[in-house]
């Protein structure tokens, strides 16, 4: 690795606020935009730039009424978020060593997609490795998938549809779900013996944001059966919010099935049963295959492990469970 540094004559002389500078100006194609958000002057942004190009070698930028990438500096901007993202998370793994800790995790999940998957997963690895921390997003595909090309993101949790295939990160299935109609033990639905889905379209809806793929499967069932998709009520992705808005009246929601005998035993909720059900798809990972560690792949095995049990199968174990080694 030295000799080949050695033979490469910019990357001794390249720095973070190289870096930095690019990534403002590839968000803001301005020098003067990017000198106010990075309180800087404007000659100090464009000789971090001049410095940059003659560090690189090439042009990086068109300059016009605003700038545009060259080719150059399309292939460095795409190498510089996972740089910084690297140098980040670097410093997080540090700081969680100082404090005691063996790493560092950064799991990401679609809201609403993983609420028995993932909490059983994080319970699995630290009951054999405590002092790992976790640190847990939600978001809708496109942004988790962004973080993890910046490296912001160790491992995402998702509907492996074409997008998630097609990313270049390594994939794998974990289960295929559905979404269940919810409501309120006692809610007036339930008397009926067949309910419909013109029967729940008249009920005041608590749904998922717009963006959401539980939303767009929702509202695909309701074209499915020929009735038109009910105007939301409230909104909410929270399955906790969703849990106190059932309860105050006859509202009516949705909720992704592998979760649902959770939520029943503890007497939260009742499943409406519509015919047809609702798909959700398969949910997988995904994940970077050239920064795995002993941590992610522990973690990767403890979500196979929860997903098998979701499944209903019997999937032979380590009985010491996922430990992680501090290497």
């Amino acid at each position: 690795m030295t000799e080949r540094l050695e033979s490469i004559r910019w990357a001794r002389k390249l720095k973070m606020r190289h870096l930095e500078v690019l990534l403002v100006l590839c968000k803001l194609r301005s020098i003067t935009a990017a000198a106010n958000e990075m309180h800087m002057t404007q000659p100090a942004v464009s000789h971090w730039l001049a410095d940059l190009e003659e560090v690189i070698g090439q042009a990086l930028f068109v300059r016009g009424r605003q700038l545009s990438l060259t080719q150059a500096g399309e292939v460095l901007k795409r190498h510089a978020e996972r740089m910084l993202g690297d140098v980040g998370r670097v410093n997080e793994e540090l700081a969680s060593v100082g404090m005691g800790m063996t790493g560092r995790l950064h799991i990401g999940s679609i809201i609403s997609a993983t609420p028995a998957l993932l909490p059983q997963a994080i319970a699995r690895v630290q009951a054999h490795s405590p002092q790992l921390r976790l640190q847990v997003s939600e978001a809708t595909f496109d942004p988790l998938l962004e973080r993890l090309r910046r490296r912001e993101l160790d491992l995402i949790i998702s509907p492996l549809h074409v997008n998630a295939i097609k990313s270049g990160f390594k994939s794998e299935l974990l289960i295929e779900d559905t979404v269940s109609v919810v409501v309120r033990p006692g809610h007036p639905i339930l008397a009926l013996p067949t309910p419909r889905w013109s029967d729940v379209a008249q009920l005041p809806w608590v749904m998922p944001p717009a963006d959401t793929l539980m939303r767009k499967q929702l509202e695909a069932a309701f074209h499915t059966a020929g009735i038109p998709v009910p105007v939301p009520r409230i909104e909410a992705a929270s399955l906790v919010v969703i849990q106190m808005i059932l309860r105050q009246g006859d509202y009516i929601g949705v909720l992704a099935s592998s979760v649902i005998p959770v939520y029943r035993q503890m007497g939260l909720i009742e499943v409406v049963e519509l015919t047809p059900c609702v798909d959700f798809g398969p949910i997988g990972m995904l994940w970077d295959a050239e920064a795995e560690d002993s941590k992610l792949l522990a973690f990767a095995d403890a979500l196979r492990t929860v997903a098998a049990s979701l499944r209903g199968e019997v999937q032979s174990e380590d009985p010491n469970g996922p430990t992680i080694s501090s290497a």
